[in-house]
């Protein structure tokens, strides 16, 4: 849709329970978010790719890449902190990417950002691709069942769909990039916690539950999160298979 613009927001945070500063950890010899801001410009549709955190470190770090960085005070969830973050800022689409995914398929962000600017209709998208068996024992693997529309039904940890009859196709693993239309973001960020998501330990639950729509598109490929320091080496090795001759050493 002419004149409708996107902006990128990736929302990091210094205090990890898990693993403290590891937006800021080497990846390469690079800290992790300069890699993921870098994945958002190569995919080129936004008019502009911003950091939301709450630490100077992770700022200097994001703005040494080529990002805008915005700080922000605390917030519940990633979701939250970039409605901060671009409150301020003209932008129809704002796409939230996770800082822990250095080796993101660009070509990801192109398609859920192009849904959106093309569908003002759609308030709110994000990605999946085909999962396995072995997903559906493992809570870390998010899973999520649809409609016939390829609107989401439910997002969880648990072991969805139950396979009481074999039915290849089902299983879907959720890829975690969240794309809004802006006032749907800004109406996201008001809304009160619900158990569901709680329990789960997922916020889109709360689109869910407040009756957004969340449309899912299927993608062919995903990233390696990094969410303990074990993690470092296979997001090295996948960021080597994604840009093979300017990462190698």
């Amino acid at each position: 849709m002419t004149g409708r613009r996107a902006l990128a927001a990736i929302p990091a945070r210094y205090g990890s329970t898990r693993f403290p500063g590891k937006p800021v950890i080497p990846i390469l010899g690079r800290p992790m978010i300069a890699h993921v801001v870098e994945r958002a410009l190569e995919a080129g549709c936004f008019a502009e790719v911003l950091v939301a955190t709450d630490d100077e470190r992770i700022a200097a770090a994001a703005r040494d890449a080529g990002a805008q960085a915005v700080m922000t005070g605390e917030a519940s969830s990633g979701t939250d902190r970039v409605a901060l973050a671009v409150r301020e800022l003209p932008g129809d689409v704002i796409i939230n990417i996770q800082g822990d995914e250095p080796a993101l398929p660009p070509g990801n962000l192109r398609l859920i950002t192009e849904l959106l600017l093309a569908r003002p209709d759609v308030p709110m998208a994000t990605l999946a691709l085909a999962g396995s068996h072995a997903d559906l024992a493992n809570p870390n693997v998010v899973k999520v069942v649809c409609d016939l529309d390829g609107r989401a039904l439910y997002f969880s940890r648990a072991g969805i769909p139950f396979q009481r009859q074999a039915a290849p196709g089902l299983i879907r693993r959720h890829v975690g990039i969240y794309g809004f239309q802006r006032e749907v973001l800004l109406r996201f960020a008001t809304l009160p916690e619900v158990a569901l998501e709680r329990a789960e330990g997922l916020e889109q639950l709360r689109a869910l539950a407040h009756g957004i729509a969340i449309h899912v598109l299927d993608v062919f490929e995903t990233s390696v999160g990094v969410d303990v320091p074990s993690d470092i080496a296979l997001a090295e090795a996948a960021l080597l298979r994604l840009r093979p001759r300017e990462h190698r050493p």
